[in-house]
């Protein structure tokens, strides 16, 4: 394994990270409406996560030798509309997981980090499938953005 190019690899993701923690907590601050109380929650633990991804994989870059990133890998997007910030957080979720991907194709024989990046890769995946999901769900009750209530009796 090439230790350089791991270390490339892996401060790309925590530079990902650094941006998907200041991206969701910005969400989290900015959704309004009906989905506030839902959204808020998740915006603020999906910050939380890939905070403690970044620590985690920036320390393995010290244990291989080099100085973890403290730098952003993409730009923080903002919205206050919410199908937009979950495709903005989408699309960064899915930079990460290519990220990780990348990461993994470096492992050579060092098995303990080919583990370790594909239980990551996974748990992007579920991040990834978790968006997808919750973006359906606000493109389809977006149809009808009003609540019509009628008087019974």
């Amino acid at each position: 394994m090439d230790t350089q190019k791991m270390i490339d690899a892996l401060n790309k993701a925590v530079a990902l990270e650094h941006t998907a923690v200041m991206q969701y907590k910005q969400h989290a601050l900015l959704v309004s409406g009906l989905w506030r109380k839902e959204y808020e929650g998740f915006f603020s633990d999906q910050s939380e996560s890939a905070h403690g991804h970044a620590h985690k994989f920036g320390q393995k870059v010290v244990n291989l030798g080099g100085i973890p990133t403290v730098e952003l890998g993409a730009p923080i997007r903002q919205s206050t509309d919410l199908e937009e910030m979950l495709s903005q957080d989408l699309e960064l979720e899915r930079a990460a997981l290519q990220a990780y991907m990348d990461a993994h194709a470096l492992t050579d024989d060092n098995l303990p980090l080919r583990i370790m990046l594909e239980n990551q890769i996974e748990a992007e995946q579920e991040d990834i499938e978790e968006l997808e999901m919750y973006l359906g769900m606000v493109q389809t009750s977006g149809l009808e953005r009003e609540v019509n209530l009628r008087r019974v009796g």
